[in-house]
C-alpha cells in the first residue's frame, strides 16, 4: 500500500459532475462493468432526487500515473472526450451517473459522439409528468404536461419549451400548477449535491483495494470486477469472460449462480488451494498466464455444471447444496480429462456424502481446506477414497428427516435430489429437464416431504396431478411407483396416503444412504 495516497470526501453539485463528464474532466475506465440498470431503476433514481433523498456517494480516482487506454467506457450513450493531462476516473457510481448523464444531457446541444451500441431512446428518453408528478417513458406523442427531464436542467431551455409546447395548450390554472411543479423539480436538479470520495496519488491496485473496502459494508462488489480492473487489456476482459460463461451455463440452468462463486472456480484453477476470500486477487490478476489459465478453466466449469445437471439431477443452480461443490467438481474434470467409470462413481459418492452429511457446514474452514487437499490426492491417484474425514472411525451421519421441503436447506435439497434420482432410475425415459417442479398432493396442506412431489419441469411431459382418483389405472399406477405414492387401492384416504408415502420415502432414502456407508437419522 502506498502511504502517500490521499483520500478526501467532497460535496459536489450534480450539475458540476455532469459538466465534468461532458468536458472529459471525469472519465470512465474501460474495465467498468456494462450498464445493466433497467428503466425502473432509472425512474427510481430520479424519484429519489425529486424527493431530495441521498443516492449514495461516488468514488473517483486521480491516478499516480496516466493510463492511455485505447477505449474508454461511454456514459449515458455518449462517447466522452479523452483527457490526457489530468486524468480522473469514476470507480463507483457508474450506473447512477450514466443514468443521470444520459437523461439530463441534451443530445442536440452536447456536441458529443453518440455510442451507437446503446439504445439511448429506450434507456434515457425520460419524461417528467407534471400532472402526476412522476417519471415516465412514452410510447406516444407527449402531452403538454409531459416534459423531457433534460429540458429542466436549463431555465432558458425550459422557457422556450414551455412557450412552444405547454402554454398554448393549457388553461391558466393548469399552467400555473405545471410551471410551479416544473420550477420546483428544476431547482432540485440544479441544486442537488452528492458526496464524492476522491482517491489521489494511488496506483490502480491501490484504488481497487480501497474500492473493495469502501464497498465492504455497502453495495456488493463482485471479485471479478476487481480482477478485471487489475488485469484489463485491449484483447481480454475477465468480466466479459464470466458474462459469456453465465450465458453458456443457461443450458444447464446455472446462469443464476453468482459471479463470486464462479470466480472461486477460477481462483482454485491456478494452484492446489481452496480459497474463501479475495486475498490473492492482486497477485492473481498480474500473473502472465492469467488469461490462458482462465480460458482453459472455463470449459471445465461448464463440464462440472453439465455433470451436476445430467448425472446428479441438479436441474437448477438453486438445488446445488453447496456452492463450493462446484469448485470440487470443476477440479475433478480439470485433473481427469477422461475419467473412468470408477472415478465417476466415486465423484457421485463424494457428492452424496458431502450433501447428506452437511459436510461444508459441520467442517471448519481449515478442515474444508484439508478436504480439498485430500480430494486432490484422490485425483492424483494417491488415495482411493475421495472424502476426507477428521475422524475416520466414526461414520458420517445425516441430519434428521426434514419437516418441510424448500430450496433453502441442505437436508431438504438432499431429499429433493434423491427423489429425482429415484425417478430417473425408475423411469424408462426421462425428458430434457427445463427446471424443477415441486407439486403437492394437497395444495392446502404444508410443504411436508410426504406432501411435496419433486419432478422435472419439461416440455410435453406429464405434469403432476394431485387428484388421487386419477391414479386408478395403469398410467396412474406407474406414476405412483415413480413418485413413491401408494396405490389408490391400498390407502383409506389422503391422510393415510401421506402417512404411507412418508414411510416409503424414509425406507428408500435409508437404503440409499446406507449404501454410501453413512448413518441414517430418521
Amino acid at each position: 500500500m502506498n502511504y502517500n495516497i490521499g483520500i478526501e470526501t467532497q460535496i459536489r453539485s450534480l450539475a458540476k459532475l455532469l459538466d465534468d463528464l461532458q468536458q472529459g474532466a471525469l472519465q470512465v475506465p474501460p474495465f467498468q462493468r456494462d450498464f445493466v440498470w433497467t428503466r425502473d431503476d432509472v425512474k427510481d433514481l430520479f424519484e429519489s432526487i425529486k424527493n431530495n433523498y441521498p443516492i449514495g456517494s461516488l468514488l473517483i480516482w486521480k491516478p499516480k500515473n496516466n493510463y492511455n487506454w485505447d477505449k474508454l467506457k461511454s456514459v449515458g450513450g455518449f462517447k466522452l472526450p479523452k483527457n490526457y493531462s489530468q486524468q480522473v476516473f469514476l470507480l463507483d457510481g457508474y450506473q447512477r451517473l450514466s443514468s443521470l448523464f444520459g437523461c439530463l444531457t441534451n443530445a442536440q446541444k452536447a456536441n458529443l459522439e453518440i455510442d451507437e451500441t446503446i439504445d439511448r431512446d429506450s434507456l434515457y428518453n425520460l419524461y417528467f409528468d407534471l400532472e402526476e408528478e412522476n417519471f415516465v417513458y412514452l410510447r406516444y406523442t407527449p402531452k403538454p404536461y409531459q416534459v423531457p427531464v433534460h429540458i429542466l436542467m436549463s431555465t432558458s431551455d425550459f422557457r422556450q419549451y414551455s412557450r412552444k409546447y405547454i402554454e398554448p395548450y393549457c388553461k391558466d390554472e393548469q399552467l400555473d400548477m405545471y410551471l410551479d411543479r416544473a420550477d420546483a423539480f428544476s431547482r432540485t436538479l440544479i441544486d442537488y449535491k452528492l458526496a464524492v470520495v476522491e482517491i489521489s496519488e494511488a496506483s490502480l491496485s491501490d484504488a481497487v483495494n480501497i474500492f473493495s473496502r469502501v464497498n465492504s459494508k455497502g453495495t456488493d462488489i463482485s471479485y471479478d470486477y476487481m480482477v478485471n480492473a487489475l488485469s484489463y487489456s485491449s484483447d481480454f476482459s475477465f468480466s466479459v469472460e464470466i458474462d459469456n460463461l453465465k450465458e453458456q451455463l443457461s443450458q444447464y440452468h446455472f446462469e443464476g449462480i453468482t459471479r463470486n462463486n464462479l470466480f472461486r472456480c477460477y481462483q482454485s484453477a491456478f494452484d492446489e488451494k481452496m480459497y474463501f476470500d479475495q486475498s490473492n486477487i492482486e497477485k492473481l490478476a498480474v500473473r502472465p498466464d492469467f488469461k490462458n489459465v482462465v480460458k482453459k478453466t472455463t470449459p471445465y466449469i461448464l463440464k462440472a455444471a453439465k455433470f451436476l445437471y445430467k448425472e446428479l439431477n441438479v436441474v437448477d443452480y438453486k438445488l446445488l447444496p453447496y456452492n463450493i461443490q462446484l469448485v470440487f467438481v470443476m477440479k475433478f474434470f480439470s485433473k481427469l480429462h477422461t475419467p473412468n467409470k470408477m472415478q465417476i462413481q466415486e465423484l457421485k459418492r463424494w457428492f452424496w456424502i458431502t450433501t447428506y452429511s452437511n459436510y461444508f457446514t459441520i467442517y471448519s474452514l481449515s478442515n474444508q481446506r484439508k478436504a480439498f487437499e485430500y480430494f486432490l490426492s484422490f485425483l492424483n491417484g494417491e488415495v482411493d477414497n475421495s472424502v476426507y474425514s477428521d475422524n475416520p472411525s466414526v461414520l458420517f451421519r445425516t441430519l434428521p428427516f426434514p419437516k418441510t421441503v424448500s430450496l433453502s436447506g441442505v437436508r431438504s435439497k438432499a431429499l429433493i435430489l434423491f427423489e429425482l434420482q429415484l425417478l430417473r432410475e425408475r423411469s424408462k425415459k426421462i425428458p430434457t429437464a427445463y427446471g424443477l417442479t415441486l407439486g403437492k398432493l394437497d395444495s392446502k396442506l404444508p410443504s411436508s416431504p410426504e406432501n411435496i412431489v419433486p419432478t422435472y419441469m419439461a416440455k410435453n411431459y406429464r405434469s403432476f396431478n394431485p387428484n388421487l382418483k386419477s391414479f386408478n389405472h395403469a398410467e396412474g399406477i406407474s406414476y405412483n411407483y415413480l413418485h413413491l405414492i401408494p396405490p389408490i387401492n391400498q390407502v383409506e384416504d389422503l391422510k393415510d396416503c401421506l402417512k404411507r408415502r412418508k414411510k416409503l420415502i424414509i425406507e428408500e432414502e435409508q437404503n440409499f444412504v446406507s449404501k454410501l456407508g453413512m448413518d441414517y437419522i430418521k
